[in-house]
């Protein structure tokens, strides 16, 4: 067995030995051997009838391109010109850029200063005139400066006219218009109740005969009615507020303010 091993064993490097040297061989004779240098390819010249023929199949084949090209083209054009149409109420947002509107207005006053000349030169006076007064010199004599220009005066402002951005909000129907802004019913303003007793404006409200008085003097009068109405009468029934009830809580109310007068 074992003799049969080392003999596999030389075999297999005297293979490997070979090759290896083969190898060596070939490179040799490649790098001796000179470039095999490709052949020309000469063509044939096409004749005239074939190239008729070709150009008849490229223009075909163009022709089926453009076709095709013009029918994308189409298509796009078709997509393009269909525009999709909201369905519902629109709610539109449009800024704009605008010149900046003040309120300030200037307003320039002309006053006859020849008049008053013609006035001063045919009435002159034995005494030299006097100093005129502030209000009148202003009316007289043009002032020195009449207007500054901002500009100059501050460098840092614009020049040209001042502008803001505004933004218009469009709705397209009223009912959208409605539900975002809802107009709600303006409050109810309490009528004004007037004091039995001093025929004021009420501020105050008797809570147990539910009277409204004006100030102290009304309310203790008020009480003392009240008091001799309840000597007199009893106690009124304190039940649930019915018509009936309402119509003698009114007629109570007068008989109590009769008193108090």
């Amino acid at each position: 067995m074992i003799p049969s091993a080392i003999k596999y064993r030389k075999s297999v490097r005297q293979s490997t030995t070979e090759h290896t040297r083969l190898t060596y061989l070939r490179l040799q004779e490649r790098q001796v051997a000179p470039r095999r240098r490709k052949g020309t390819r000469h063509e044939r010249p096409l004749t005239q009838a074939e190239l008729l023929a070709e150009a008849k199949v490229t223009a075909e084949i163009n022709l089926r391109s453009l076709e095709n090209y013009e029918r994308l083209e189409a298509d796009k054009k078709r997509q393009v010109h269909m525009k999709r149409q909201c369905v519902g109420s629109v709610i539109r947002y449009h800024s704009v850029l605008m010149p900046l509107v003040s309120d300030v207005t200037l307003k320039e006053e002309n006053v006859d200063v020849e008049g008053l000349d013609q006035d001063a030169q045919q009435n002159p006076g034995p005494h030299p005139p006097q100093a005129l007064s502030q209000s009148d010199s202003s009316l007289i004599a043009p002032p020195s400066v009449v207007s500054t220009n901002t500009a100059a005066v501050n460098p840092s402002l614009p020049s040209g006219p001042a502008k803001c951005s505004r933004t218009y909000i469009t709705f397209s129907d009223d009912e959208s218009f409605q539900r975002f802004f809802p107009q709600s019913p303006p409050p109810r303003i309490p009528v004004q109740e007037i004091c039995p007793v001093t025929h004021k404006p009420a501020l105050y409200r008797d809570p147990i005969t539910d009277i409204p008085y004006a100030n102290v003097q009304a309310f203790r009068i008020i009480r003392e009615a009240y008091k001799k109405y309840v000597a007199a009468h009893g106690l009124p029934c304190t039940g649930t507020a019915t018509p009936a009830d309402s119509t003698a809580k009114n007629l109570r109310q007068k008989i109590i303010i009769k008193q108090g007068m």
